[in-house]
């Protein structure tokens, strides 16, 4: 397998103090390193506050921090201005939130294709095309490009931020919790979606979540985090032997509520 995107020894601190209290750093990663193939769904599993949502922000270029972020090979923080404009284009993210993700004045339309607006400056009409595309493509009637947030639901606003992050055809998407904040009917639906976009496209997709059951729905392999370090690598989960005799401690307490429990002999 090709490694698309590579993070080496990434350590990550900030500064913590109180009115009339010294500051003190207090690191929140502790030297993590992760690849993502071409082509590959990689699920990064751990509980709030671990350090999942940093490591995104780290792996889209969004935060800086110690140690590096390549993209086939390079470092995005040593790349020139075009070079880190490919990797921005080519890498892109789906928020828990979608309601705090758009412009609640943006209208449908608007809201997918504002990348395009930005990158490539085409005409409007040019815009609202593929805007219909795009929202067909994720389950949303072309009838609704002139509505505005409000009047979604939030299974909806999040398939047409789903829609705005593959308005550039990227190679790498990261869905943060993507589908958390979802009713199981929902979840379902824009699981599927993932599954047929990534089928389609090829893209690598880091899904980050706290819940297992979803991770082991829609990835390749995973990764398992505690306290800002990656613990634990699950390379191949189309083996159900190695989803169901785990041995790492964080991945263990998880599964229990999910895995099937092994028959006991009598």
């Amino acid at each position: 397998m090709t490694t698309l995107i590579e993070l080496r020894d990434i350590r990550k601190s900030y500064r913590q103090g109180k009115l009339f209290r010294k500051s003190r750093n207090v690191e929140i990663l502790h030297g993590i390193d992760l690849s993502i193939y071409r082509g590959q769904c990689l699920g990064l599993l751990g509980e709030s506050g671990c350090g999942k949502s940093t490591t995104a922000r780290i792996v889209l270029g969004l935060e800086k921090s110690e140690g590096g972020v390549f993209y086939k090979g390079n470092d995005i923080w040593k790349m020139d201005k075009e070079a880190y404009r490919v990797f921005r284009r080519n890498a892109q993210v789906v928020f828990q939130n979608s309601q705090g993700a758009v412009n609640p004045r943006f209208r449908a339309w608007e809201i997918v294709t504002e990348p395009l607006s930005y990158l490539e400056n085409p005409s409007r009409e040019d815009l609202r095309s593929r805007a219909r595309e795009l929202l067909v493509r994720v389950g949303i009637d072309s009838g609704a490009m002139d509505k505005l947030p409000s009047q979604f639901s939030g299974g909806e606003l999040q398939r047409i931020c789903i829609a705005r992050a593959m308005a550039l055809k990227p190679e790498f998407i990261v869905l943060d919790e993507a589908v958390s904040a979802l009713d199981m009917l929902n979840q379902s639906l824009v699981l599927d979606l993932i599954r047929e976009l990534k089928k389609e496209s090829g893209a690598a997709f880091l899904f980050i979540s706290h819940d297992l059951r979803v991770l082991l729905k829609i990835c390749d392999s995973l990764a398992v985090m505690q306290g800002g370090c990656i613990t634990s690598r699950i390379e191949d989960l189309s083996c159900p032997e190695k989803t169901e005799t785990p041995s790492d401690p964080v991945f263990m307490d998880l599964a229990a509520a999910v895995l099937p429990a092994e028959p006991q002999s009598a």
